[in-house]
């Protein structure tokens, strides 16, 4: 009996090993391709939580079991303390400090404003009404609706708020509005993709030029049936079982991933050489923070959630895949001060993410 012990301590130790690995694999996996050659690295982040939980279920067992196995699982998760600080901040203070932001700036993928949920294409749009509610001075939608927008243009109260309404529908459908003077509005369309980024200068209060890269990167672009088969993969990903049931889901993510990686950097190029005085990326970036697209922007900028917010911040909650794939990065000369997920409008697939944001002068 002890014998069959020993190889089972040892078996759970191996398994230990191999989650341990993957685990670091999916927080520092992006930086094994610097130029997002191999897809498959930036998208093992996807397995992060499921990956970062099994090792958390493992030191609690070593503790109880065997308190010289536990330093395996510790070990790994101080490795991966900052990635999981980047991952689920926990800037406790940030509401404090938000009363001292210059500028309100909404991100929001509204999946055409709701309509296929709550079928209401006016004003009285609930998505709409809920993106309005947050008094932002900018509001950086993903996903729009033609209809509701000029549905919107014509309205009194809402054009009295928003004056500046810029909007491309033609692809992703970005649009913009502004409590501030638009003085520039053009559209980049990626190659071989629907997606595209609406590129935006504003003229602020302080006769300082802000420039918008309002972005909607390409998608996945997944069935039904394949969304459950890709969550199964995640959540066990050494299942071979599911490894081979997930191969046609698997090709759609990894090109759909290289496809991210050369529109990121289409736009990181673009923004590494920008004239304004302040820039904001923001958008639908479809990655999660540990993927290469993120990690081409927060090289050189501010992740407004990464440095002001707190948990998770999940905004993809579709299919019971729950990610922060919608992001907001801001010019190294502006502040975060509080960002946050707000979650009370569940009929598009995604939820708005809000930063509170103040000017270095």
């Amino acid at each position: 009996m002890k014998l069959i012990g020993k190889i089972l301590v040892y078996l759970i130790w191996a398994v230990n090993w191999v989650i341990s690995l993957l685990l670091v694999f999916s927080c520092y996996g992006s930086l094994a391709a610097p130029m997002g050659q191999w897809p498959f690295a930036s998208l093992s982040g996807l397995a992060f939580p499921f990956l970062f939980a099994t090792n958390l279920l493992f030191l609690l067992f070593w503790l109880l079991l065997w308190r010289k196995g536990a330093l395996l699982p510790l070990i790994t998760l101080l490795v991966c303390i900052g990635p999981t600080l980047k991952y689920c901040p926990i800037h406790l203070l940030a509401p404090r400090r938000a009363a001292d932001a210059d500028l309100t700036v909404v991100s929001y993928n509204t999946e055409s404003f709701g309509t296929r949920v709550n079928k209401e294409w006016s004003v009285k749009n609930p998505v709409l009404l809920h993106a309005l509610g947050f008094e932002a001075d900018i509001i950086l939608i993903q996903e729009t609706h033609a209809n509701i927008v000029r549905a919107a243009k014509r309205d009194k109260d809402i054009s009295a708020d928003y004056p500046y309404i810029e909007t491309e529908s033609t692809t992703s459908g970005q649009t913009c509005m502004s409590k501030f003077p638009i003085i520039h509005a053009e559209t980049f369309y990626f190659e071989d993709s629907r997606n595209s980024c609406q590129y935006l200068r504003i003229l602020l209060p302080t006769e300082d030029t802000l420039a918008v890269y309002n972005c909607h990167l390409q998608s996945n672009h997944l069935k039904k049936d394949e969304l459950a088969e890709y969550r199964q993969f995640i959540e066990k990903p050494t299942d071979s079982t599911h490894y081979r049931a997930s191969k046609t889901v698997l090709k759609k993510l990894l090109e759909s991933t290289s496809l991210r990686a050369g529109q990121a950097r289409m736009i990181a190029d673009m923004a590494g050489t920008e004239t304004a005085r302040y820039f904001i990326v923001c958008g639908d970036f479809n990655d999660t923070p540990f993927s290469f697209s993120h990690r081409l922007f927060d090289r050189f900028m501010n992740d407004a959630f990464s440095r002001s917010g707190v948990g998770p911040g999940i905004t993809y909650h579709e299919y019971r895949l729950y990610y922060r794939i919608d992001h907001i990065f801001c010019s190294r000369n502006m502040t975060p001060l509080h960002t946050w997920v707000d979650r009370r409008n569940k009929d598009s697939d995604h939820y708005p993410v809000i930063s509170k944001i103040k000017l270095v002068k």
